[in-house]
């Protein structure tokens, strides 16, 4: 078999494949004729390495021709169809393909230049016998699908399936290869864990990623980390401040698994492997002769007529030793790297010099280091680090794509993701593709930045007019002997016979300045780079985002992207074009007047016939966004019925008109369906949860929600509404439920560690490690609040995660609040959650946002519970000046012991007086009494209950001065509450009786307090307390005088009064 895409192509084994060698009286389909013949020639296992071989070459030569450039030299439909399938044009055949390649009501761009070669492709590595019979064929499988979804325009869950169950299969492989050290096992298992990290960061899988990505560079011993060094910014600033940077370092050399197959210098890259076949060859390469492409004229000849490939441009001198270089030196050909030409941001961070000058003082000295950073990275000079291999930067950019994927507008993310790109260009990465994707990605991180817009817009630009100059010439028609991909930049209804030449934004580089194929092509799978009318639909996004419509409108017509173009003409307010262009796609014999051409027409409607020769690939996306832009949901049922009840947009849709319409039993079933389709949908089961709770569901909403922090553990929202349906639960006994447990309790027990703030009631009790029966007898103790307490921790989770939510920290202290001491009360994370929702809502709400009657209940609990500790004779208490309080956060790690208040009132009076008094307060009442003194006391305004609960703290806490101030404050604020101008006699009785028994209760806060000695000062409370005490009674009974002399409240504030003056 031969080394060039062509030769392979034309070898005998694929013509037989093709059917170029087949012999009929009749034409047969094409599709099923390769597929069968596939089946047959694979009997022969001698064959297998050989179809790997095809169908590699097939799937390089498409990402050639569509990713990286240059254009193939050959034409493609003259190697993949037979002479016999030309008659009549090959249009239909092709239109079969696309249907072929079409998943789950999803299809691929409808012009896609060479989509027979990406057909080849897939026909081979998705074979079951190729695919399952070892490590490479699994690997093709996984390769050839994961660029089949990036083909897609929506997610597939198919291939979704496919590709994890595929990874988790190769993850177990290599891992046994590299425990046993296998040839080139590192680099396999790298590869693989990148290309799997791609694969999680396109589905959302964000951290499971960077999981991936952080097992890569421990396996290659690459060390980076994103710290800070001194330095600036921008062009004004007069000091260094610290600036966000990547220091990041490669090994020193690759080992020799590396090296045998390639250049192992970081700088020197540019060779690609000869395939993804695992063999020995003569060479001691695992790779036969690797089938290439043959260089456009204007490339140079490669120097070799096998593999490895050399790159057409200069390069180092070879060198013995594996070792790094500076950029600087002898820099390799790179795509051009726009300046941000700033009037205030600097081109690059200026950072100041690390080094320190020697000096005979110091040269001597140990200098201990405090940094947490590795020695080695430590030591670089943010300014000036070392090149990096291709591979660790590929992990740099892998990394940021993975951080920016979920948040992209969020600054603050931006600016943590920016140093990764920025090092993998400062640093000039030595591979061209590499240094492609790294302005990539540094484009789409600045497109969110007033000053870095312009730059990240011209950027982006400058790669699309790269890709599309180096993917796209002139055409001729077939037959002829240079035939390369039609251009996507101006699209006709016969691409393969047009004439068309790309035109770019920026100058066209020179030839010299490109790459060699090897170079583009060798890490295409682990940088996975965008699709060349993917890369436009971009950069037709980006000018969306910065209000250029227009502009973008153009693009999408080009490109001839009808869904995105009528995605623009709806968002200026022509729905009534939208409509006309989507159904003149969708639907025959169309002839609208101008007058109907928007939501006039019923889809039901006899004249509405949906096309079906040929039927287009991506129909159901087209007829929900039509359905979107009319609000008629026959179009979503058209669009699933269309699908084979396959697209679950279709159904999500529909659930969410249902929604509107609030007919939640048909926006369940919608979501159902949807779901039937793709089970790892985390937003349709949260759509669904939250319908089956307007139903009432209260089961199947608890299980929804239980889906949706499964699949994404960081979904405070679901966390909160799983809380709001377990509380909804009825009990059942555990001995009734057998080994099965509620659903979700699981899901929460998981994150009963996550604050270390909040203790839980029973220490002893461990849910992460402890066993069915454990948790059985648990949920037996609690008994009928064991759903509170599973709400609980759902609850305790959705406030970890939205720690600025006032509204979840208030149910948090509702429902911790609702479980009473008997079930075991969670007295800490009551006051955690109390004092967290006063931050919140202190500064407009006021003491509005305190909940009194729970604070009353926390004050009682700690004053009838706990003794105050006490340091002198005299009662003062310990804390009376706060250092007390303060010091009891050592003593909180130690005794966080209840005492209830029952044990308090049965023990004896001998117990009492050989009990020693506590001289450090516990975890729990220091933490009431830090909430009380930093967020409630500075609150308190005009509520009276609140002065009366604080009177009794503060009697607690043996400061009977304040305890009496606050108890005055109470009774007035009361006195003035009832009536403004405290005239009594237009109060109704129980307000009189209010005012009486608020009266009484102030004489005796005088009668307990004024005889004590003050805090801090010394001397009594109050020396007139009698006074004080008569007065406020004689001037409650002289306002009530005249209507409530003689009643049961004046006779009893009465009676007070003459016993306070028979005390005298």
């Amino acid at each position: 078999m031969g080394s060039s895409f062509l030769e392979v192509l034309h070898d005998p084994l694929t013509r037989k494949l093709l059917g170029f060698d087949a012999i009929h009286a009749e034409k047969t389909p094409f599709i099923s004729g390769v597929t069968s013949r596939l089946k047959f020639l694979l009997n022969d296992a001698t064959n297998h390495l050989s179809f790997l071989k095809i169908g590699y070459t097939a799937l390089e030569a498409f990402l050639q021709a569509n990713c990286t450039g240059p254009p193939l030299d050959f034409n493609p439909e003259e190697s993949i169809f037979p002479e016999t399938y030309w008659e009549g044009g090959l249009k239909p055949l092709k239109d079969e393909i696309f249907q072929y390649l079409a998943v789950d009501g999803s299809g691929p761009y409808s012009l896609t230049p060479h989509i027979e070669l990406f057909w080849l492709a897939k026909v081979v590595a998705s074979n079951n016998t190729l695919a399952e019979a070892g490590f490479n064929g699994r690997r093709a499988r996984l390769r050839v699908n994961f660029w089949h979804q990036k083909l897609l325009s929506e997610e597939s869950p198919s291939l979704r399936s496919t590709l994890y169950s595929d990874a988790e299969v190769l993850e177990h492989q290599l891992s046994s290869r590299l425990a046993y050290g296998g040839a080139a096992a590192e680099e396999h298992f790298v590869e693989f864990l990148v290309e799997r990290a791609v694969v999680r960061t396109h589905y959302g899988d964000d951290q499971l990623a960077r999981v991936d990505l952080a097992q890569a560079a421990t396996t290659r011993q690459f060390q980076f980390a994103l710290s800070g060094a001194l330095g600036k910014r921008t062009k004004f600033q007069n000091r260094d401040i610290t600036q966000l940077v990547v220091l990041a370092k490669s090994r020193d050399h690759e080992p020799e698994p590396y090296s045998s197959r390639k250049s192992s210098r970081a700088e020197g890259m540019d060779s690609r492997k000869a395939s993804a076949v695992d063999l020995s060859t003569p060479t001691g390469s695992r790779y036969p002769s690797r089938p290439k492409s043959p260089i456009p004229p204007t490339s140079p000849t490669p120097t070799s007529t096998g593999f490895p490939f050399r790159s057409a441009t200069p390069t180092r001198p070879p060198t013995d030793h594996h070792e790094h270089l500076s950029p600087l030196a002898n820099p390799p050909t790179q795509p051009e790297n726009l300046l941000l030409n700033d009037d205030t941001l600097l081109e690059r961070i200026h950072f100041k010099q690390t080094l320190a000058p020697v000096s005979s003082d110091n040269m001597t000295q140990v200098i201990s280091s405090e940094s947490g950073l590795p020695p080695q990275l430590a030591a670089l000079d943010p300014a000036n680090q070392p090149i990096l291999f291709p591979m660790d930067s590929i992990i740099l950019l892998a990394t940021a794509s993975s951080i920016s994927n979920t948040s992209p507008i969020d600054g603050l993310i931006r600016e943590e993701t920016l140093p990764y790109a920025t090092r993998v260009l400062d640093g000039g990465s030595s591979n061209w593709q590499v240094y492609t994707q790294a302005l990539l990605v540094r484009s789409r991180i600045e497109g969110y930045k007033s000053r870095t817009m312009e730059r990240g817009l011209l950027q982006l630009q400058a790669v699309v007019d790269q890709v599309i100059a180096e993917t796209s010439e002139q055409t001729h028609p077939p037959g002829s002997q240079s035939v390369s991909a039609p251009s996507v930049t101006e699209p006709t209804s016969n691409p393969s016979s047009t004439t068309a030449t790309a035109s770019t934004f920026l100058p066209k580089a020179p030839a010299s300045e490109s790459a060699s194929v090897a170079e583009r092509l060798r890490y295409v799978y682990q940088l996975s780079p965008p699709l060349r009318w993917e890369l436009e639909a971009e950069l037709a996004a980006r000018w969306t985002h910065m209000g250029g419509l227009k502009t973008a409108l153009e693009i999408y017509e080009r490109l001839q992207m009808h869904a995105e173009v009528a995605l623009c003409l709806a968002a200026t307010d022509r729905e009534g074009e939208a409509t006309k262009i989507l159904k003149s796609i969708l639907f025959e014999d169309m002839d609208i007047p101008e007058n109907q051409g928007n939501t006039t027409h019923d889809p039901q409607s006899p004249t509405l016939k949906l096309r079906t020769s040929p039927p287009p690939t991506d129909a159901p996306r087209l007829l929900c966004i039509l359905g979107d832009i009319t609000t008629h949901a026959a179009y979503y049922d058209l669009a699933w019925t269309a699908s084979g009840n396959r697209y679950a947009r279709a159904q999500r849709s529909l659930g969410r008109q249902y929604s509107k319409k609030r007919d939640f039993a048909a926006a369940a079933h919608a979501y159902t369906l949807a779901l039937g389709v793709s089970q790892i949908d985390r937003g349709s089961w949260f759509a669904l949860g939250c319908v089956q709770l307007e139903l009432e569901a209260w089961q199947g909403a608890v299980e929804s929600f239980t889906r949706c922090v499964q699949l994404d553990d960081d979904d405070g929202e679901s966390w909160s509404n799983m809380a709001v349906a377990l509380l909804k639960l009825p009990f059942v006994p555990p001995q009734e439920k057998g080994d099965t447990e509620a659903v979700g309790v699981h899901a929460e027990q998981r994150h009963d560690h996550d604050d270390e703030a909040i203790e839980d009631e029973d220490e002893s009790f461990d849910p992460l490690t402890a066993t069915k029966q454990q948790q059985r007898e648990r949920r037996q103790q609690q008994g009928p609040y064991a759903n509170v307490f599973s709400a609980l921790r759902a609850l305790r989770r959705a406030a970890t995660l939205k720690r600025d939510d006032a509204r979840v920290w208030d149910n948090y202290l509702t429902v911790a609040a609702s479980i009473p001491p008997s079930a075991g009360t969670p007295w800490s994370e009551i006051i955690q959650a109390m004092g967290r929702v006063i931050e919140l809502r202190g500064k407009r709400d006021g003491e509005g946002c305190i909940d009194l009657a729970i604070y009353k209940v926390l004050v009682e609990y700690i004053t009838n519970g706990y003794e105050y500790p006490v340091t002198d004779e005299s009662g003062a208490g310990a804390s009376g000046d706060g250092d007390s309080e303060s010091s009891t956060e050592e003593a909180a790690q130690k005794d966080t012991s209840i005492k209830p208040a029952e044990q308090l009132q049965t023990s004896s009076s001998s117990s009492e007086t050989t009990t020693p008094q506590p001289t450090r307060l516990p975890h729990l009442p220091a933490s009431l009494l830090t909430m009380t003194d930093t967020l409630i006391l500075p609150l308190a305004t005009s509520s009276p209950d609140l002065y009366t609960t604080l009177s009794t703290l503060s009697t607690w806490r043996n400061r009977p001065s304040l305890s009496l101030t606050q108890a005055e404050t109470s009774w007035r604020l009361y006195l003035t509450q009832t009536s403004p101008a405290e005239d009594f006699t237009t109060v109704s009785q129980p307000q009189w009786d209010g005012v009486v028994d608020k009266t009484i209760w102030l004489m005796q806060r005088y009668r307990q307090l004024g005889p004590r000695q003050r805090e801090r000062t010394g001397g009594l409370v109050e020396e007139k307390w009698r006074f004080k005490a008569r007065t406020a009674a004689r001037r409650v009974l002289g306002r009530g005088k005249g209507v409530w002399e003689g009643s049961q409240g004046w006779e009893r504030l009465s009676v007070e009064l003459d016993g306070l003056k028979g005390e005298e």
